[in-house]
Parts: structure tokens; C-alpha cells; sequence
């Protein structure tokens, strides 16, 4: 596992570059890859557990949205909803952070699924509640619209999470003694 004991510069300026690069067309304009927002909060929250980085990761992710808007992306999501990101977001580094705490890998299988519920339900709640409605629905309506979403947010960011670790295993790996080297 990455050293978590004192910062690791290296690994914040990773994460927040495959954000911001995969941000920018994550609504699949320019053929990118999806969005790895998700993925980076919860392992930020894992391995960096700087709380004071969240603002800055916020931040980065919300000028990613202006660089997209600049470039075509619709607005439609810019709207008092995106205040809902912060906790949904927040609700990512926490699992992160609570999954480090426990000390059991393990969790991570729970943990992902689990916070991007809640990420995805916080995030939905906002645009019901704040975003300008195409056509006025009941929020059963809406959850029952845009529930069919949450599969993919939910595979996206299990997959950037389990390459993330399986690159932080191979990396450890590669820089850690061999037991069996002669001194």
C-alpha cells in the first residue's frame, strides 16, 4: 500500500491530473475517457487524507467544468445544484479516509459501492432540488429517471479504484527489499 505517514506530492499532483484530464469530457463530447472524479476523492481520502486538500480538489474539479464549458460542454448541471457536490464529493473522501482508519483493505469493496450510493443520491438530489427543471416531476418520478445512471457512475469509478490500487501494489512491490538480496 502507499506510504500514507507524511505527504506524498508526487501522488496529489497524479491524481489531480487524471481528474482534471478526464473531467474535461466526461460527458463524452471529445471522446475521452469517463470522468475519474469519483475514484480520485475516494482515494485522495485514502491515501493522501489531507483534509485541507478537499477545497483544493473541489476547486480543480470545478475549473475542469469551466474549461469544459469553455469547449462546448452544456451547462445544463451548472446551476445552484452544483453546491450539492460538495457534500456528495465530501461523502467520497470521508469513505476513503474511514477505509484508511480501519487499516483493512477489504473494505474497499464495500466502501466503493456504498459512497457512490450516496455521492450519486446527493448529487441527484441537487439537481431536483435546485436545477431548473425541464418539466416539473415528483421526485419518486425523477429518482425512478435517473436511477438507470447510477450502473455507470458506479463501474467507472470501481474501475479507476481497482487500477489505482493495482498500480499502488505494483509500485510497493517494485520498492520493497527483496528478503532474499545478500547485503
Amino acid at each position: 500500500m502507499i506510504r500514507t505517514d507524511r505527504f506524498n506530492w508526487p501522488l496529489a499532483l497524479g491524481l489531480a491530473l487524471a481528474m482534471f484530464v478526464t473531467r474535461i469530457g466526461h460527458f463524452g463530447e471529445y471522446g475521452g475517457p469517463p470522468d475519474a472524479s469519483w475514484a480520485v476523492f475516494f482515494l485522495a481520502g485514502l491515501w493522501l487524507r489531507e483534509a485541507r486538500l478537499f477545497p483544493a480538489f473541489f476547486a480543480l474539479a470545478w475549473v475542469a467544468d469551466l474549461v469544459a464549458f469553455g469547449l462546448g460542454t452544456p451547462t445544463l448541471c451548472y446551476s445552484p445544484a452544483y453546491l450539492f457536490l460538495i457534500p456528495a464529493y465530501g461523502l467520497l473522501w470521508w469513505a476513503g479516509q474511514a477505509v484508511a482508519k480501519a487499516g483493512a483493505g477489504w473494505r474497499i469493496a464495500l466502501a466503493v459501492p456504498v459512497a457512490a450510493a450516496g455521492c450519486f443520491a446527493l448529487a441527484n438530489l441537487g439537481m431536483y432540488l435546485l436545477a431548473p427543471p425541464a418539466a416539473p416531476t415528483s421526485l419518486a418520478a425523477f429518482a425512478t429517471q435517473v436511477s438507470g445512471w447510477f450502473p455507470g457512475y458506479l463501474l467507472t469509478m470501481a474501475v479507476y479504484t481497482a487500477g489505482a490500487l493495482a498500480l499502488a501494489a505494483v509500485v510497493t512491490a517494485i520498492r520493497r527489499p527483496s528478503a532474499t538480496r545478500s547485503v
